[in-house]
């Protein structure tokens, strides 16, 4: 009998000890295994070109942003826009930063996009630049004019530009030339004046060529973007919501560590520290929070993106690649902003 009360004690003891190291084991274990499944996750992939506008993304990504808010992010780095949006439509990323213009249209060929970020639009980082004995636009009436792309941002930059200056489409000529080459297509004679930008900008100035107009006198026509399919946000909301967060903490950043965030820009992208500083100091104007939300609000104003998608719309449904407008509002998701927006504390100010 004492045997068999032994036995069950004994038992009893053995099992109590058994489930006490299980559980410390479970304790210890638990972290890493959250860990793993955030490192697990596959990265989110996004497409990006050459471009002072976004170059913060890579703040985000070299300073630990992504990381630090629980997403892990690959950047795949191309020199031209046009390189990173064919990512975009041949599906290797799942989202682009590119100019909201050209992103309709990609929504409208099939492939379902929203803008979830406005990172900055052009102020003088894309103008129209001609030869010294041009003073202004309506000087180029009769003369060969170029942009990049047929139907693209750049030509529709060129036509509203046109247009203030009043002057219609068949008083001039166009060429389709690459932004880059604007220069040396002046200098061979083959045009007179071209959309172009850093660092064709300066290179032509120092040479007397002279800039005629720039994307600040036709407002709401060049804005950057960050888009994504929807079939990411549907599925990895919370993801693309810490992306947001991620790339508006790295604007911040440049504010707070101007150098450091300079030299992390410059070397991602290749470029020279002062290409960068010039353009985040006048060729782009980089969006805030508060700006975002200005931008992502239905207004008629130049700021908004419903005013910008009309005007580029309209352009779109007179060259006949849209057949109207109907349906286009959707490529605007203002929801991960509004929930940042939402999150602020009346303490914590206005994010600058």
């Amino acid at each position: 009998m004492k045997a068999k009360v032994f036995l069950s004690v004994l038992l009893v003891v053995c099992v109590a000890v058994v489930a006490g190291c299980c559980a410390m084991v479970c304790e210890k274990k638990a972290p890493e295994t959250v860990s793993a499944k955030v490192e697990d996750r596959k990265p989110v992939k996004i497409g990006i070109s050459v471009w002072q506008g976004y170059a913060h993304a890579f703040i985000a990504q070299e300073k630990g942003f992504f990381g630090k808010n629980g997403v892990s992010v690959e950047l795949l780095l191309k020199k031209d826009v046009d390189e990173s949006i064919e990512l975009y439509k041949s599906g290797e990323v799942d989202g682009v930063f590119n100019v909201f213009a050209d992103m309709i249209l990609v929504n409208s060929g099939g492939i379902p996009t929203k803008v979830v970020y406005v990172p900055s639009y052009s102020e003088s980082g894309d103008v129209i630049i001609g030869k010294p004995e041009f003073n202004s636009l309506a000087d180029l009436k009769g003369k060969t004019i170029s942009f990049q792309g047929v139907n693209t941002f750049s030509n529709l930059f060129v036509l509203k530009a046109l247009e203030k200056a009043e002057i219609k489409e068949p008083d001039v000529q166009f060429q389709d030339v690459p932004g880059t080459d604007v220069l040396n297509a002046m200098e061979a004679g083959r045009i007179d004046a071209g959309h172009t930008w850093e660092p064709v900008t300066s290179q032509a100035l120092n040479k007397g060529y002279k800039i005629l107009c720039k994307a600040s006198d036709t407002p709401g026509i060049i804005t950057d973007v960050l888009a994504f399919n929807a079939k990411i946000i549907e599925e990895r909301p919370d993801d693309i919501q810490r992306i947001v967060k991620s790339l508006l903490e790295a604007r911040d950043f440049i504010n707070s560590n101007r150098d450091e965030a300079i030299d992390i820009m410059a070397k991602a992208e290749g470029l020279d520290r002062a290409e960068i500083e010039r353009g985040i100091k006048s060729d782009v104007h980089m969006l805030d929070l508060n700006e975002n939300i200005e931008a992502m609000k239905k207004s008629e104003e130049t700021t908004s993106l419903y005013a910008s998608l009309k005007v580029i719309t309209d352009f779109y449904v007179k060259r006949g690649l849209l057949s109207d407008t109907q349906g286009t509002e959707g490529i605007i998701e203002p929801k991960f902003i509004e929930n940042l927006k939402s999150l602020q504390t009346p303490q914590s100010g206005k994010s600058q």
